[in-house]
């Protein structure tokens, strides 16, 4: 049984780490270089001449919606013993995150297809592209809503369980908050989203690679508290 939930808690601790690897390949070699802000005359042009390079962006976001789902899963069956009810109302919302991804993960399909199908440049087809592409963006707001829920409740119940250490934990759910608020922002001041998403992104990330290697490295006993 023990070394069962070992084995759990460091395929979580990989987990967390290859979804920021992923995310990070992703945002900063592929999405850098195709997506043009403000410019979708070049930003097809990219696409067109690099087509293997936009595929190979939504399979490894598909992976990464993928292993969310993974990664909650095994978070819930660590947890649950701490807290089941709180347990699964996380697993519920980072679910939630996979498929509003997985969703963002269409609408590339669907630019693909515009673009490979009777594709002429007119005005309104590069209207749809834009507003598809927009949508991808978009969704990650949603996504850090869900995030920001699902991720604080799992980073309660390690704290409340005193597995990992406290200051881990409280940064933890300081991280997710901020992208709770943070998705918030975005929809009422659009304007203010830039730097502060890169900030928030940023921090995120180097806590869930913390949190990855210390679960993956160091390891966990959860003392069950409550049912």
């Amino acid at each position: 049984m023990m070394d069962s939930q070992k084995g759990i808690v460091k395929t979580a601790g990989l987990t967390y780490i290859i979804i920021i690897v992923l995310g990070v390949l992703n945002s900063v070699f592929i999405d850098a270089r195709l997506i043009i802000p403000g410019d979708i005359n070049q930003t097809v042009n990219n696409i067109l001449a690099n087509q293997f390079l936009f595929r190979l962006g939504i399979a490894g976001s598909l992976i990464l919606y993928l292993l969310v789902i993974v990664l909650s899963a095994l978070l819930y069956l660590i947890l649950k013993s701490v807290n089941k009810n709180i347990a699964l109302s996380a697993l519920v919302f980072r679910t939630g995150e996979a498929i509003i991804g997985v969703a963002t993960v269409l609408a590339g399909f669907l630019v693909l297809n515009l673009l490979n199908h009777g594709f002429n440049r007119t005005d309104a087809q590069l209207n749809i592209i834009s507003t598809l592409l927009v949508a991808r963006v978009d969704g990650l707001y949603i996504i850090l809503a869900l995030i920001g829920v699902g991720g604080t409740l799992f980073l309660y119940l390690f704290y409340k369980s005193s597995c990992i250490p406290a200051a881990l934990s409280l940064w933890g759910m300081f991280t997710y908050l901020s992208m709770l608020i943070l998705s918030f922002i975005v929809i009422l001041f659009p304007g203010l989203h830039r730097i502060m998403a890169l900030v928030v992104f940023g921090a995120g990330a180097l806590f869930e690679l913390s949190i990855g290697f210390w679960l993956l490295v160091k390891g966990i006993k959860i003392k069950t508290t409550t049912g």
